[in-house]
């Protein structure tokens, strides 16, 4: 089978195409990085997502990765729009027209606390006020452009929310590595009062959890569909630094600082559109 996977060099993606092509998918990799590392079964496709590849013409499957703005704090309105709606509609059009008619896409959890989609400057400037709010409104308007593409073309498409996804190789600056390393060099940590909930995956299940969902001869009910992918395992931000924390032990503290305004989302998975992963506790993982 082949798959044209895009942002296949993000931590999500560089991870899946490792274990993808490892199991024999053939993969026309999308990035923009001009030199990439050769991996077996792996084309690397350098350029922009929106050009008319005609790799997707022997394409299975597109998996749709690449975004911009996931994990910026502020980010603008005008860039995420440009990519996560305008430049991922034309990837859409241009691999329908090469005859690849499944999909799957990746969003985002924070998807979900969209309520309206209408786009004016009042409401782009207060969105822009709120971190990472600007990424869940374009990723939620592209969303809503494949839903309708899809039932309108009659395609196989698969839109699943990602819950917060830690571990190897993640950025530095992320909670998990940024725990992990205080704890280790005896460092004092201060964070947030971590009171939100949300459900943590190891990069491993979900991979393995993307994996299973390519397979659209499961869960193969009508098209299109929307899936929540987690473990189903709530727990606040703090309880999951703080099981971190008290496995590594240092001599140092950890410290709860005053709650932000963003810090009140918080992100269940009590649904029935739960695709649901194996889960890792976080106190396993820190060795790997």
């Amino acid at each position: 089978m082949n798959l044209f996977v895009t942002g296949a060099n993000g931590y999500i993606g560089s991870n899946f195409i490792r274990k993808a092509s490892s199991r024999g998918y053939k993969i026309f990799a999308s990035t923009s990085k001009k030199k990439n590392k050769k991996i077996k079964n792996v084309k690397w496709l350098v350029g922009n997502i929106d050009k008319y590849w005609k790799e997707l013409g022997d394409t299975d499957i597109l998996v749709h990765l690449a975004a911009v703005g996931g994990y910026e704090r502020f980010s603008r309105f005008k860039d995420c729009y440009k990519f996560n709606f305008l430049k991922s509609k034309k990837l859409l059009e241009n691999s329908i027209k090469c005859g690849c008619n499944k999909f799957l896409i990746i969003s985002s959890k924070k998807e979900k606390k969209i309520k309206s989609l209408k786009i004016n400057q009042k409401i782009i400037k207060d969105y822009e006020k709120k971190p990472d709010y600007i990424y869940a409104l374009t990723k939620a308007i592209f969303s809503k452009f494949c839903l309708d593409l899809s039932r309108k073309k009659k395609l196989n498409l698969r839109i699943i929310r990602l819950y917060h996804v830690y571990g190897r190789n993640e950025k530095k600056t992320r909670l998990w590595p940024s725990l992990i390393s205080a704890a280790k060099q005896n460092k004092n940590f201060q964070m947030t009062s971590g009171n939100q909930k949300t459900d943590f995956n190891y990069i491993d299940d979900v991979i393995d959890g993307l994996i299973d969902a390519i397979n659209f001869k499961k869960k193969k009910k009508k098209f299109p569909q929307t899936w929540d992918m987690a473990s189903g395992k709530t727990m606040s931000v703090r309880e999951f630094a703080q099981k971190i924390w008290n496995k590594i032990n240092p001599k140092s503290k950890i410290s709860f600082s005053k709650i932000k305004i963003y810090d009140k989302k918080n992100y269940s998975t009590r649904t029935d559109n739960l695709w649901k992963l194996k889960y890792t506790k976080p106190e396993q993982t820190i060795e790997k």
